[in-house]
């Protein structure tokens, strides 16, 4: 974070110091600044806000490449003909602008086309002519059919691209499979935003990685040579410190360029050309047997966070550490802190998730309706379960975010009195019962989370559709308190309605559970829908979210129902 103001330091006191004849070694370590404050190609920016301030960052590169090439002109290296430096400085100077150029050039790409408005893409369509899709189904497979499927998240989060049709193959791919490709693909596209991964990997981006290897080599062996009579005058300190930058960014680069060749994004491109495949395939295998296939880091660790309204207001009102907060003014803060927590995504989950999203697509609903996922809040699920003349109020009749804290305090209620009932009649709950109960509790708390997290909590995705929940505030402004205490008592309320309802069957089954967990998906499918694509790019930053994931999905599913060849891919 503070390498650009210590270059500018660094630089200033370079054409100072090097002009003094026991230091004058110094000023050849000025392109070294410019080649280092390129950056490594696995990181650009630090958030996505570093996208969208590029021409801050080129504003920079100018005037460090300017008092770059003034320490040098000032030095001796540029007024001595005979000395070999010259042209090593020359070729360093080279290496540090094209490097620097890069990482600026980089940000430029990522922020450009990611404007804070709807995702929604465009539906034009150019044919590119693609192989067959892989039939492998290991973890190398998955990581090619999330290269091949790129174009559908490139147009949903970063602006409108052209979309890659597929061949007819014979391969074919099972959707259950899909949740695992959208996994890979929130890596992907964490590249795009915050790493040179699109540049590096187009035909002057790997001429980069060839020509900065061969210059800082070539500028070593300058260095190297008996010829420049220069090096008998200079401190022993300061010659070890320049082979140190030589030899180190030798290093680096020959780094570089191995890491672009061994990339999954390098395997991409060389899998769609014909003559290419058979390297594709070497280089895979050398992947594997060097360890150095990236599909480690590509998998979404997923953690989801969880925040639970019945368990904050029953301790933070106790807790010795609330009162201090709330004594200091900062008592929001600190129970967003101190009663966060996150979880691991379930498969069960997953299944959910994916199987509510197919259903909603294959019931061939128009996007418009209000009963399709991306419209719903839960009204299909309610219809579907003839519930919806009952409890369609907590759905239709209020905000959303309020629906969010309804739902979320019936779940809670509910879910009490289900494993008191259990507990107290000594029934043992079968897995698909545990299974609906841990889906149910976790996507009400992650809802939640969504909606109260604050916008600096480093693990939490802000969809703009939702509002920051704060009773305190509610309960300061005018009006607030009425609005706090109905939505409360409608949380209670519909709780008592999930309670009478399963206590009509004897016993308990789990289908109001299963109920319940579809409806949070359909909640969870409607914020994604709505959430801008400034939000989840920002997120990847953070590590994703679930509800990224979730905008992902449904965007292949919508493109697998309504294009034919898109459709022939996922099936």
């Amino acid at each position: 974070m503070l390498a650009d103001s210590t270059a500018i330091f660094v630089l200033g006191h370079l054409s100072v110091t090097s002009r003094s004849p026991e230091h004058q070694l110094m000023a050849f370590w000025a392109p070294f600044l410019l080649l280092h404050l390129g950056g490594q190609d696995n990181i650009t920016a630090y958030a996505i806000e570093d996208n969208e301030l590029w021409l801050r960052h080129l504003q920079t590169l100018t005037v460090q490449v300017a008092a770059a090439a003034y320490v040098l002109y000032e030095s001796f290296i540029i007024g001595s003909e005979s000395s070999l430096l010259l042209p090593a400085a020359i070729i360093m100077f080279a290496v540090g602008v094209v490097k620097y150029g890069e990482r600026v050039w980089a940000l430029k790409c990522a922020g450009s086309s990611s404007s804070g408005g709807n995702y929604r893409s465009l539906d034009r369509i150019t044919a590119t002519a693609f192989g067959p899709l892989t039939t492998r189904r290991d973890t190398e497979g998955f990581l090619s059919i999330a290269h091949r499927l790129l174009p559908v998240p490139l147009d949903l989060i970063k602006g409108p691209s052209r979309f890659v049709d597929f061949h007819y193959g014979t391969s074919k791919f099972h959707v259950e499979e899909l949740y695992k490709v959208t996994e890979i693909q929130l890596s992907l596209m964490h590249d795009v935003f915050y790493t040179k991964a699109e540049l590096v990997h187009t035909w002057y981006g790997l001429c980069v990685r060839v020509f900065l290897p061969l210059g800082t080599i070539a500028a070593l062996v300058l260095f190297l040579l008996p010829g420049d009579h220069h090096k008998d005058n200079h401190s022993r300190i300061d010659i070890a410190v320049t082979y140190v930058l030589l030899v180190g960014a030798v290093c680096v680069e020959i780094t570089s360029a191995l890491r672009a060749l061994f990339s999954s994004w390098t395997c991409a491109v060389l899998e769609q050309w014909e003559k290419g495949r058979n390297v594709w395939h070497i280089l895979a295998s050398l992947r594997r047997l060097l360890h150095m296939a990236d599909w480690r880091r590509r998998y979404w660790s997923g953690p989801i966070g969880q925040q639970n309204l019945l368990e904050l207001c029953s301790h933070c009102w106790a807790s010795k550490r609330s009162k201090m907060a709330r004594w200091l003014g900062v008592e929001d803060t600190w129970n967003t802190f101190a009663y966060s927590f996150s979880i691991p995504v379930s498969e069960s989950i997953k299944e959910l998730l994916v199987s509510q999203v197919l259903k909603s697509a294959e019931e061939d609903v128009s996007e418009s309706s209000p009963d399709h996922i991306h419209n719903s809040r839960g009204r299909a699920v309610l219809k579907s379960w003839k519930l919806f003349e009952e409890l369609g109020w907590s759905i239709t009749d209020i905000e959303f975010d309020d629906s969010i804290i309804v739902w979320h305090i019936a779940t809670g209620t509910y879910l009490y009195w289900y494993q008191k009932q259990a507990k107290d009649s000594g029934r043992q709950e079968d897995g698909q019962q545990l299974a609906h109960a841990k889906e149910a509790e976790g996507l009400s708390n992650y809802m939640l989370f969504l909606l109260a997290a604050p916008l600096h909590a480093t693990s939490t995705c802000k969809p703009q559709c939702i509002c920051p929940l704060d009773a305190n505030n509610l309960d300061r402004n005018a009006g607030g308190t009425t609005r706090y205490k109905k939505t409360m008592n409608s949380g209670t309320q519909l709780g008592a309605k999930l309670i009478s309802r399963e206590q009509e069957c004897s016993p308990p089954s789990s289908d109001m559970l299963k109920m319940i967990s579809q409806v949070w998906v359909e909640m969870l499918c409607y914020a994604a829908h709505r959430c801008s694509a400034y939000s989840h790019a920002k997120q990847l930053g953070n590590g994703g979210e679930l509800i990224t994931i979730s905008a992902l999905l449904m965007e292949h599913i919508r493109r697998r129902t309504s294009m034919p060849k898109y459709r022939y891919l996922l099936d």
